[in-house]
C-alpha cells in the first residue's frame, strides 16, 4: 500500500514537505536531549566564543520542535476529517480507531525499551551525570501498577518524551468536536480565543493545557483560504528564526514556559502554513533522506532517549562518565550521531514490523466501522489530502 495518495505534484509535494519537516523536528528533538539532559562541565569561553556556542546549542530547542509536532498534528488530523461533511458516530469511532492503532503499539514496544535503559543507566543517577527530571526519571521504580500505567499512556516516567504522546492522546479525544467548531466559521474566532485562554491558564506544564492552541491552529490550516500574502514566505521565515531561537532571547526575562509555548505556536502556525499551502517546494525537504526520516520520526522521537541513554552508559564504562562530561562539545557530537544512526535503524525496523502492519489495521477496521450508506462524503480535491502518512503523528 502506497503511504502517499497520489493525486497530483502538489498535493505529493506539500505532503512530502510536511513529513520531512517532522523528521527534522525530531531530530532537533533528539540533538537538543544529548546537549540538554547531561550535566557537563562548562568550561571558561571569551565572549565571542561563548556566543557562538549558545548560537548553536539554542538552535535545537527541543521544546519547540514539541510544538511544531502539535500544530502539524492539529493540521494533518483536520485533513483526515475535512472529507466529511459533517461528524457522524461511525466517523468518530473511525477516527479514534485509527488514532489507537496509529499511537500505541509502538509506545508499548518503547516501554520494553525504557525499563531497559533505565535498569542500564540508572547506576550513574549518584554520580549526578543527569539532569534533574531524567535523574527522577531513572529512579522511578519499576512496578506494575506503574508498567499498567505507562501502557495507558498516562504515566510516563519510564520514558521522558511519552508525556507528548500523553497529550496527544488527550487532544486526539476531543478533536473531532475542536474540528468542527474550528470548521464552523461563526464559532471559528471564538473557539481560538477560548483555546488561548486554556493555553495561557497557570497550570502545570505537564497537565497539557498550553498546547491547547497548537491543536486549534493546527486544525484550521486546510480550513484556510490557499491564497497567501505576498510577503508570506518573509513571515515563514521569520518564524523558523523564531522557533529556533526565542527561547535564547527570552531567557534573561525568565518568563513562565507557557509564554515561549505560545510565541511558538504562532510561529509554527505560520512556517507549517506556508508549506501547506504556498506551493513552494524546498529541496531539503522534497529530498529522499529527510522524507525517510520523516516516515520513520515516531519512532526515532520515542525511541531516541532509551538509545541515548544505553549509547551513554555503555561508554561510560569504557572511557568514564566524568571524561565524557568534561569534554561536551564532542560527546554532545558524536553520542548525538551514535543515537541518531542506532535509533534510525531500531526505528525502521519497527516501522516495517509493528508500526506500518498494525497502523494499516487500524486504518482497516476504520473503514469497516463507516458504513459507506451512514457516512457522508464529498468528493475531495487534489489540494485538500487524504488520511496519508503525515497524519500518523
Amino acid at each position: 500500500m502506497p503511504s502517499v495518495t497520489e493525486t497530483s505534484g502538489t498535493e505529493r509535494n506539500y505532503l512530502h514537505q510536511l513529513t520531512s519537516l517532522r523528521g527534522v523536528a525530531c531530530l532537533v528533538v533528539l540533538f537538543g536531549h544529548a546537549i540538554q539532559v547531561f550535566r557537563y562541565s562548562q568550561p571558561s569561553r571569551p565572549a565571542p566564543q561563548a556566543a557562538l556556542h549558545d548560537l548553536m546549542t539554542y538552535a535545537f530547542n527541543a521544546e519547540a520542535a514539541v510544538v511544531l509536532f502539535f500544530v502539524l498534528s492539529g493540521c494533518v488530523l483536520s485533513l483526515s476529517l475535512q472529507k466529511y461533511t459533517h461528524m457522524t458516530g461511525r466517523i468518530i469511532g473511525s477516527f479514534y480507531i485509527k488514532r489507537l492503532f496509529r499511537i500505541y503499539p509502538l509506545l508499548w514496544f518503547s516501554i520494553i525499551l525504557a525499563i531497559v535503559s533505565m535498569v542500564i543507566a540508572r547506576g550513574l543517577v549518584a554520580d549526578g551525570v543527569f539532569v534533574g527530571w531524567l535523574s527522577r526519571n531513572l529512579q522511578t521504580p519499576v512496578s506494575i501498577w506503574n508498567t499498567i500505567a505507562s501502557i495507558t499512556g498516562m504515566f510516563t516516567r519510564y520514558n521522558g518524551p511519552m508525556w507528548s504522546l500523553r497529550v496527544e492522546l488527550m487532544y486526539s479525544v476531543v478533536f473531532p468536536l475542536l474540528f468542527m467548531l474550528v470548521r464552523a466559521r461563526r464559532l471559528r474566532v471564538v473557539t481560538l480565543v477560548a483555546l488561548a485562554a486554556i493555553a495561557l491558564l497557570p497550570v502545570p506544564h505537564e497537565v497539557g493545557t498550553v498546547f491547547a492552541l497548537c491543536f486549534g491552529l493546527g486544525a484550521l490550516i486546510p480550513l484556510l483560504p490557499t491564497a497567501l500574502p505576498r510577503r508570506h514566505g518573509l513571515y515563514a521565515l521569520l518564524g523558523v528564526a523564531v522557533l529556533l531561537y526565542d527561547r535564547y532571547a527570552l531567557a534573561p526575562l525568565n518568563l513562565p514556559e507557557r509564554i515561549p509555548d505560545m510565541i511558538e505556536t504562532v510561529a509554527a502556525f505560520v512556517v507549517i502554513r506556508d508549506l501547506y499551502a504556498s506551493g513552494r517546494q524546498y529541496r531539503l525537504l522534497l529530498s529522499k533522506p529527510v522524507i525517510a526520516v520523516g516516515e520513520l520520526s515516531y519512532g526515532i522521537y520515542l525511541l531516541h532517549l532509551p538509545v541515548m541513554l544505553i549509547v551513554f552508559s555503555v561508554a561510560a564504562r569504557v572511557w568514564g562518565a566524568p571524561v565524557m562530561l568534561s569534554h561536551p562539545s564532542f560527546t554532545q557530537f558524536t553520542l548525538g550521531i551514535a543515537t541518531v544512526v542506532l535509533t534510525t535503524a531500531l526505528a525502521a525496523l519497527t516501522y516495517a514490523l509493528l508500526e506500518l502492519p498494525l497502523h494499516n489495521l487500524g486504518r482497516h477496521l476504520g473503514r469497516a466501522i463507516l458504513n459507506p450508506a451512514a457516512a457522508s462524503i464529498r468528493p475531495i480535491t487534489a489540494g485538500e489530502g487524504t488520511d496519508t502518512h503525515v497524519s500518523r503523528v
